[in-house]
This record gives structure tokens, C-alpha cells and sequence, in this order.
């Protein structure tokens, strides 16, 4: 059984990351354009998040959005079928982050989008690496560039991490897995070693 550090709690990483770095609730809401009131709820697990503004805090602190997603133990990872970790945005996209965040050398993510998913389109990208997308069921469309993907079952994509990308459905939803490497937010440094 995967060991876990307890639910994925958004808000508290969020607070963690303004008291490190002395930003006060009033100094992120007129930052960010998001509400006082809003951040505050979230902080205090009374909101759920949108893929847009995960990825605008994201943006914000320099961080990558799997920071606020990623919450197992270092160390070996075994995951059985019923060990769930997942996190539901408000947008209905379910994240599921398989490997451990001290992953030394890729990042393995299993995301569920409903159809027309996310809401808000946001093309993102990440340092620099790869990243392989495969499809499990359903039908995910991948923007790399100007260049458009529709992926089936079974397909896969792989792509340089920092060329700027999309994820996306439409009339069908679809199961994917995310494999990154180095992990989204890190950088591998000779020595094996992780900068972050």
C-alpha cells in the first residue's frame, strides 16, 4: 500500500507558500486579481480550485501546478488499485500523481477530463525535459506549438517540456497518463541530484 501524508489539501500549501515567503492574503488577492475573500475560503478548505486559477497561483509563486497536487512520501512507491490519492478541480478534472514528489527522475500522473475540459484553455509548459502523454480510454486532443493532436486509446505523444502546450477535450472525455522527466517544477543536475 502507497504511504500517503493525508488528503491533498490545496489551501494549507497555499498558506505554507505565502508564509514562506512573507506575502500576505491581502498582497496575493490584489496580485493575482482573484478575491480576498475567495483565497481566504481556499486557504481554509471552503472552495475548491479551477484548473485556470491553480495554474495562475502556480504562475504566481514559480512553481508548477503538480506542486499543489503532489502530496505522497519519499521513498518506494507501490500502488495498488484501490489506493487513491485523487483531486478533483472545480472544473471536474480528477488528478491522480502516481509517483512520490522526491522522484528523482519523472513525474507519473493519471488524469481523468470530462468532456470540454478545462473550461479555460491555458497553454503551460515546463522546464526543460520531456513529457509522454498516452491515452487509456477516450479521446484527448494535444496542442504542441501550432501543431494539433487528437489522440485515441492507445495513442501516445511524446514532446519537449518547455515548448508550449495544451491538454484538452471535447465532446468526449478521456483517461490519460502523464509521464514528465525530470518531474514538473525540477531540475536534474548532474550527480543525480534535484534543483528545484
Amino acid at each position: 500500500m502507497a504511504e500517503d501524508s493525508g488528503d491533498i489539501n490545496i489551501g494549507q500549501k497555499l498558506r505554507s507558500l505565502r508564509k514562506i515567503r512573507d506575502i500576505s492574503l491581502q498582497q496575493l488577492s490584489v496580485e493575482t486579481g482573484m478575491s480576498y475573500s475567495y483565497l481566504s475560503g481556499l486557504e481554509n478548505e471552503k472552495y475548491s480550485i479551477s484548473i485556470v486559477n491553480l495554474q495562475r497561483l502556480a504562475k504566481y509563486f514559480n512553481v508548477d501546478l503538480i506542486h499543489f497536487l503532489d502530496n505522497r512520501d519519499t521513498g518506494v512507491v507501490l500502488v495498488r488499485k484501490d489506493d487513491k490519492q485523487d483531486h478533483v478541480t472545480e472544473d471536474g478534472i480528477v488528478f491522480n500523481v502516481i509517483t512520490s514528489k522526491e522522484g528523482k527522475n519523472l513525474q507519473v500522473s493519471h488524469v481523468t477530463l470530462p468532456p470540454n475540459a478545462p473550461s479555460e484553455r491555458s497553454v503551460h509548459k515546463h522546464a526543460k525535459g520531456q513529457e509522454l502523454i498516452t491515452v487509456l480510454e477516450g479521446e484527448v486532443f494535444v496542442m504542441v506549438e501550432s501543431s494539433k493532436y487528437q489522440l485515441c486509446q492507445g495513442d501516445l505523444v511524446i514532446f519537449d517540456s518547455d515548448v508550449e502546450h495544451l491538454i484538452y477535450t471535447e465532446e468526449s472525455g478521456a483517461k490519460i497518463l502523464i509521464v514528465s522527466s525530470p518531474p514538473y517544477g525540477r531540475e536534474v543536475v548532474p550527480g543525480g541530484k534535484k534543483k528545484r
